[in-house]
């Protein structure tokens, strides 16, 4: 009998060709990316910190060299031995395997605990529980109660990490008892499509991109899917894909009067024919609200799930750098100034904090008068707002940049200014090299803010690979570039007014 985990349970619950895949066809697999690699990183700790809500319990997995058969054994043992508290408590039937986080004994019941590195709950959690608490029923181990431990997203951190703080338990039993018939079936029809060997026949959907992230095999099963395709259309969602389902599969096939934003509009304009649209009058309202010396301003930040600074919530959006290019009047020569923290201040006692390191020489480097450009606003007002949370002594500068900031992003995302170049993104990473091709990221080895995060995270955990004052030099380079690049949007738009 083919044995399906939990990971695989909910691989084919997103889809039959996924499991299929996960069986038969490993190496189509897209490669784990850095970024990836860091989540996994980081469910592994949380996962080992939960264990401290429910200590002292024994490790079913401790030692084994992947033997799962050792693991269900010892499991088996355990209980009847009377263990309170079973880690990674491990149990197989009917072909389904489940190694459960912490299986907890009260003196009343028998609780099934499963460990989620997030602050919220999503719907394949319930799959996942479903699927865990069937095997368990069926082995004999039927749990009273079963709980998602999630971390709080309300928890501040104040010292050393609690936690019985820092973790919430959700009790999800009367809503798993509802999917253990669905949960027998689909394990019995799984089983059955993979004794089977053949691959599914399967359309691309909205699955392809659920259970939270978009799934591995999608490059393999979309590479049909041509350039300009209609699931590149700007926000196009649902629209999207009631195109597919017409049986129009690129932009450029898309019927005269068809319901389409203003954004919209302009794509499907400039991929038919490729026409620019620059609405004159409104680029130039847009240039003639801004206010020298003018402040090109752009935040890096880490979210770790577990707080590292005192005052911080899981993922919250900490900076640890910033780049401020300075424009005193027009065609002035610029003037750069960045930060970029010591990641060692972040875990050393007694060193001064890293984010009123920042303030401290933000408040020196920025003026008090004049625009501050940004590029989606909506990232650095919730960082600020945060900062002015954690340091209410810097609330009157915090609340003076605050009121200066323009958002860059507007013109383009509002498409005041299109050319066909940018296709559905109104991301500085497309705008830029729309307006000016010769500006580019390629050269960069941190080429972006993803990968700037999760390496200078790294080096703050202590799990940093390799020389870190090349990497200090590329995450300067990089967020350098950014706030460059949008000096040269501002320019362009400049050109447009004349």
């Amino acid at each position: 009998m083919i044995t399906i985990s939990k990971s695989k349970f909910v691989a084919g619950s997103q889809c039959l060709k996924k499991l299929h895949f996960e069986f038969y066809r490993k190496d189509l697999k897209a490669e784990v990316t850095t970024e990836q690699q860091a989540r996994f990183d980081a469910g592994h700790e949380i996962g080992k910190l939960a264990q401290q809500v429910f200590p002292n319990g024994k490790d079913a997995t401790e030692a084994f060299g992947d033997n799962w058969g050792l693991a269900i054994k010892r499991t088996a043992d355990w209980l009847t031995s009377g263990i309170e508290t079973i880690y990674e408590a491990s149990f197989s039937h009917s072909g389904g395997f489940a190694a459960l986080d912490i299986l907890h004994h009260t003196p009343t019941e028998r609780w099934a605990i499963e460990v989620k590195s997030s602050a919220e709950l999503k719907d394949y959690y319930f799959t996942d529980a479903a699927f865990q608490y069937w095997v368990l029923d069926k082995c004999g181990v039927k749990p009273d109660r079963f709980f998602l431990m999630h971390l709080n997203k309300s928890y501040t951190k104040s010292g050393n990490i609690n936690p019985n703080e820092l973790f919430v338990l959700t009790d999800i039993t009367d809503q798993i008892l509802q999917l253990q018939e669905e949960t027998g079936n689909n394990l019995e029809r799984f089983q059955t499509m993979l004794i089977k060997q053949e691959e599914p026949s399967i359309s691309i959907g909205k699955h392809c991109n659920a259970m939270p992230y978009e799934c591995t095999y999608k490059h393999h099963c979309w590479k049909h899917i041509p350039e300009n395709s209609v699931f590149d259309l700007y926000n196009g969602g649902k629209k999207s894909w009631s195109f597919f389902e017409k049986g129009i599969t690129q932009i450029a096939e898309i019927p005269e009067g068809e319901s389409l934003s203003k954004r919209q509009e302009l794509q499907v304009n400039g991929i038919k024919f490729n026409q620019a649209y620059k609405d004159k009058e409104g680029i130039t309202n847009f240039v003639n609200s801004l206010k020298y010396p003018l402040y090109f301003f752009d935040f890096e930040t880490i979210a770790p799930a577990i707080p590292i600074l005192d005052e911080t919530r899981p993922f919250e959006k900490v900076p640890f750098q910033y780049s401020l290019h300075i424009l005193t009047a027009p065609n002035a020569p610029v003037v750069h100034k960045a930060f970029l923290a010591n990641p060692d201040d972040f875990n050393t006692a007694g060193s001064t904090e890293p984010r009123l390191q920042l303030l401290n020489q933000l408040m020196n480097d920025i003026g008090p008068d004049g625009s501050i450009l940004v590029y989606y606003a909506p990232f650095e007002v919730g960082v600020l707002n945060q900062l002015k949370r954690a340091f209410p002594k810097y609330t009157d500068f915090i609340n003076g940049i605050l009121s200066r900031i323009v958002d860059l992003h507007e013109p383009f995302n509002k498409g005041l200014f299109y050319l066909p170049a940018m296709g559905k993104s109104a991301s500085i990473k497309d705008v830029l090299p729309a307006l000016a091709p010769e500006f580019s990221y390629a050269n960069l080895e941190i080429n972006n803010g993803n990968l700037a995060s999760t390496l200078f995270l790294e080096k703050v955990r202590g799990i940093f690979i390799g020389n870190w004052n090349t990497t200090h030099r590329h995450l300067l380079d990089y967020c350098e570039r950014d706030t460059l690049g949008m000096v040269v949007l501002y320019e362009k738009l400049c050109e447009e007014t004349e």
